[in-house]
């Protein structure tokens, strides 16, 4: 997990390095190069069930789709499992939950993907996350149908989308939770109480923004940087504290 150390370098961001934006989300350009999108999701951890030899648990959609679960919280995971244990519990007593960069199960997919199979993510969203997406989902006409939900701000006269200066840098981040970007915004309220009542919040769905990533080339989809979690951040946290021992991931 040593591609996770790097984020420990957005602890330090204040409020006041926010501004807005003006640019479009689906913007259509050319496709993101692979090695791109695989290193802006390298630095979000989750989880997967694996057993002794490292092999994901799957499931089959169809004669050439195989499925695995991607999980964004270790309690999904463990969740899973003790269902799994109940209903199957020869099978449940093979797996253990492992930590996963994103971009590498992600990348493990792109490589056991071909003409004649596929190798599908399915990603179990943190419930809590679930419940806080629905009421900005509806607000905006949509329903939750399934899947991660993360959060984007847009602010301004034109309802551009938040960016963030960071080490000279302009980024667009992506939150996985929303009291994250919430806090943020508050104390963003309080320096600018002019933008405050332009400021909003949108939810777009994890498996949709991967596949944007993976159809568009243009400086905003070059820009954007996925927010952990808390307890994203934690695992982050401990695997700095860790650089001498980093933890494997299953390959």
């Amino acid at each position: 997990m040593k591609n996770l150390i790097s984020w420990g370098a957005t602890l330090g961001l204040i409020a006041s390095t926010i501004f807005f934006n003006g640019v479009s989300l689906m913007r259509p350009a050319f496709a993101l190069p692979q090695e791109d999108v695989v290193k802006l999701l390298a630095s979000i951890p989750t989880f997967i069930l694996v057993d002794e030899k490292n092999f994901p648990l799957g499931g089959k959609l169809d004669e050439k789709t195989v499925f695995t679960n991607v999980f964004m919280s270790r309690q999904s995971a463990e969740k899973i499992l003790a269902n799994l244990k109940k209903e199957q519990p020869d099978v449940a007593g093979k797996y253990k939950i492992q930590l996963i960069s994103l971009g590498a199960i992600y990348e493990i997919a792109q490589k056991n993907t071909n003409s004649s199979q596929r190798f599908a993510l399915q990603y179990i969203p943190n419930q809590q996350e679930v419940e806080a997406a629905k009421p900005i989902l509806s607000a905006n006409g949509d329903q939750y149908e399934g899947g991660v939900p993360l959060y984007i701000a847009r602010g301004g006269p034109e309802q551009a989308y938040l960016t963030i200066q960071r080490n000279g840098e302009t980024i667009s981040p992506v939150f996985f939770e929303k009291k994250t970007i919430q806090s943020m915004l508050d104390e963003f309220k309080k320096q600018q109480p002019d933008l405050a009542p332009t400021i909003k919040i949108e939810v777009v769905m994890l498996n949709n923004l991967i596949a944007t990533l993976e159809q568009n080339d243009d400086d905003f989809m070059k820009s954007i940087r996925l927010w952990p979690s808390e307890e994203m951040f934690q695992i982050i946290r401990s695997s700095q504290q860790n650089q001498g021992n980093p933890q494997s991931a299953p390959q």
